[in-house]
């Protein structure tokens, strides 16, 4: 299911409301199987910028796969790691009893990594045009690994209504299931 434009438009516009850690604006609408799914869209609003983000990065050493297996990997891993959140987020949310919330934390989750995603795409430019000396450069990226890591968090404590320590500790969850996904891609190009 592919949301309209006026659709996009809307869900973008309550997870930057998360990114000014303003919940107020955010409209509560029932969470149906249709905004479920078609907040997976927000995956495709964020490949060009995953793809820039991934193009950019040196790698230590080459790759001993052909480029045909590793775009194919690369694919693969892309969709993994859309999909195997929100499986593992269900699961802890119906370990602590919240499994109502889950639909509308991953609509939430979904739209505000598009967000986060520019904030990597601009960060990502911003130094590799070298406008800032290292050392600033450096504190400006962790400024927005902190911000992003926040924005988070603070989402996760609206929609799944709950403290910050819980929130914190799914995102630092999240945070250790992307890098386990990431070690996995990357073992894969040198097969």
């Amino acid at each position: 299911m592919i949301p309209t434009l006026a659709e996009i438009k809307a869900n973008l516009n309550n997870a930057l409301q998360y990114m000014r850690f303003n919940n107020a604006q955010i409209p509560t609408t029932p969470v149906t199987a249709k905004l479920f799914w078609q907040s997976f869209f927000a995956a495709v609003l964020c490949l060009p910028g995953t793809i820039y983000v991934s193009a950019a990065q040196p790698l230590d050493t080459a790759p001993t796969i052909d480029l045909f297996a590793l775009l194919l990997i690369d694919s693969l891993f892309y969709i993994i790691s859309w999909a195997a959140y929100p499986v593992m987020m269900h699961l802890l949310l119906v370990l602590h009893k919240k499994e109502k919330q889950f639909g509308i934390f991953i609509i939430h989750y979904n739209w505000l990594q598009v967000w986060q995603s520019v904030i990597f795409v601009l960060l990502l430019v911003i130094l590799q045009s070298h406008i800032l000396p290292d050392a600033l450069g450096s504190l400006v990226s962790l400024i927005c690994l902190l911000y992003i890591l926040a924005t988070q968090a603070y989402m996760t404590k609206i929609t799944l209504e709950t403290g910050w320590f819980s929130a914190t500790s799914f995102v630092f969850f999240n945070i250790l299931l992307a890098q386990a996904i990431l070690a996995l891609n990357q073992d894969m190009m040198y097969l």
